[in-house]
């Protein structure tokens, strides 16, 4: 966190972008797909292309507008609509044009989005247009395992959305902790946290390391896969956050929250350490930059890493996709406006203008120069990430993991009883 403010409010701009997992579109519904448009006495072929968002004013569609623009220069005899959908509005909207025939040609997905569209067959395999791609070799491999559903690809993410290890530097000097140096493991991890944590009374009034007590299922997630645990075994669909592996994780969390104030990871923008009541945690880049935002004071306060390890590295990791759908005549085309987007030159001026990060290794080093120790972090974070799980039934995961994990930590069953009635819960409710 060396750089100057100016980069960091850019970051908040660009970055608070990135975590939406919904989608929408405004302008109206005549989707006849392949039709002709005038152009100056010329035929042009209209593709529809549908993107998150609450319109053209915000940084990245105003990004994206200008790709379009010059790929239209390119390709004269293409014409690219746009229509911007609200996130809360995003699942009705599709539904609604799929149903009615009204599907635009390319979407533009979240994570969340890939694995119910995919098992219905509204969105294609995109295999075979990697394949023959000069430039797939040119993007970070987990981008392709994240955009994937049961073998195949079907969402080209191009900006990435991780969560970085964020602690204060400060904190760790009070405590004779290095600074500059982040916990290695696990091990090193409960050893800060109680080195780190003040407590008054018997009571925390400064956390070591931030456990969420309600809503945890992201933590569970994230600590299961460093833990070496499937969580989901997305191959055969089915839940797996009873295996030894997840309930070790989550009885290791309970370790840790000896040593945290208690909050409700739904509020996370209330947690203790975005509150200054705690010196570690996970957390999103534009978070970071939105504390520094409101008190300057904490610039070269905070250091990053981009994870912690247990038996695995891993952490958490967004993505913004594109997606073609299955009813386009224009999937062709709609392919070329991919390959444009991702192009090194157009995610270059992306990274520069939005100071965002992007999936091409090409410019790993250039965004790593931009901001060493946060950028650093932030590519490692990208290239080890996972998502939520990619199966049709991920927000039951959601509801049924935070019953497991909040039985758990409130004690209401030991820790494996917990997870597995969760497990079994969800199981039933989804015909398993």
């Amino acid at each position: 966190m060396k750089k100057s403010m100016g980069w960091i409010l850019a970051m908040v701009v660009a970055l608070s972008l990135l975590m939406s997992a919904c989608s929408g579109a405004t302008n109206g519904d005549q989707m006849n797909k392949g039709e002709e448009a005038d152009s100056g006495g010329k035929k042009q072929k209209v593709l529809k292309f549908w993107m998150r968002g609450s319109g053209p004013n915000e940084a990245l569609t105003r990004s994206i507008a200008s790709d379009i623009e010059a790929f239209e220069k390119l390709h004269p005899d293409i014409k690219v609509e746009t229509d911007y959908i609200p996130y809360a509005d995003v699942e009705a909207k599709w539904n609604t044009a799929f149903a009615g025939g009204t599907a635009p040609d390319l979407f533009e997905v979240g994570i969340i989005n890939i694995a119910s569209r995919a098992n219905l067959e509204q969105f294609i395999p995109l295999d075979d247009y990697i394949n023959g791609w000069a430039g797939k070799d040119d993007i970070i491999d987990n981008i392709y395992k994240l955009g994937s559903y049961k073998g195949k690809t079907y969402g080209m993410g191009y900006i990435p959305a991780p969560n970085v290890f964020a602690y204060r530097k400060d904190y760790f000097a009070e405590a004779n902790l290095d600074p500059e140096r982040a916990p290695q493991n696990w091990e090193e991890l409960k050893t800060y946290s109680e080195k780190l944590a003040i407590v008054e009374n018997g009571k925390v009034v400064r956390g070591g390391f931030d456990v969420p007590k309600q809503n945890g299922s992201f933590w569970l997630e994230m600590f299961g896969h460093q833990n070496n645990s499937a969580i989901v075994d997305e191959d055969k669909g089915i839940p797996v956050f009873n295996e030894p592996a997840a309930v070790e994780a989550l009885e290791y969390l309970k370790e840790l929250a000896k040593f945290s104030i208690p909050y409700d990871q739904s509020k996370s923008e209330t947690g203790p350490f975005r509150m200054g009541k705690s010196a570690m945690t996970y957390i999103s880049p534009d978070a970071i930059g939105e504390m520094i935002k409101s008190n300057p004071e904490l610039e070269g306060k905070i250091g990053v890493a981009s994870n912690v390890p247990g038996k695995v590295p891993s952490t958490f990791n967004g993505l913004r996709l594109f997606s073609i759908s299955n009813t386009s005549k224009l999937k062709d085309e709609a392919w070329q406006l991919i390959e444009f987007i991702l192009s090194k030159e157009r995610a270059e001026k992306r990274m520069e203008d939005l100071m965002v990060p992007v999936v091409n290794k090409s410019l790993a080093d250039r965004f790593i120069e931009m901001n060493p120790e946060m950028n650093g972090a932030i590519v490692e974070a990208v290239q080890i990430g996972s998502g939520r799980p990619n199966v049709t039934w991920s927000p039951l995961f959601e509801k049924y993991s935070n019953q497991g994990y909040e039985e758990a930590m409130f004690g209401v069953k030991p820790v494996e009883q917990a997870l597995t009635d969760a497990v079994n819960d969800l199981k039933k409710e989804i015909g398993q």
